[in-house]
């Protein structure tokens, strides 16, 4: 992983951590798009409204690196009704230069609660 990529991977992690969209909006380039087996995005500002409203954080973190995609599997902490819930879970970052301009993630949705599948 280059230094400007972890650099935005950090600040994207900390301005989600903080719920913070001014912090998350300069690290995604225009044309960002985000595809998960639940929802998809093609819009950065739709998909930053979602990720500011989600409860939840990253732990035990490991990266993997090639060229301008980063592959970041995590254990995914989320708060729901009936408490926290860990989930694993993969996202692959696409690079355009130091901005990301695709998140895919992967996981298996049975890992999910009924209400939120």
């Amino acid at each position: 992983m280059t230094p400007a990529q972890k650099t935005t991977l950090d600040q994207f992690y900390a301005g989600a951590t903080a719920q913070d969209a001014s912090m998350i909006r300069p690290l995604l380039t225009d044309d960002f798009t985000f595809k998960a087996p639940m929802m998809n995005f093609d819009e950065p500002d739709a998909y930053i409204a979602h990720l500011i409203g989600f409860c939840g954080h990253v732990k035990d973190s490991r990266h993997i690196a090639q060229g301008e995609n980063v592959v970041h599997v995590f254990t995914l902490v989320a708060q729901m009704p009936d408490g926290e819930k860990e989930m694993e879970m993969c996202d692959i970052f696409t690079f355009k230069g130091d901005k990301i301009l695709r998140q895919e993630l992967y996981t298996d949705s049975k890992q999910f609660p009924e209400e939120a599948a």
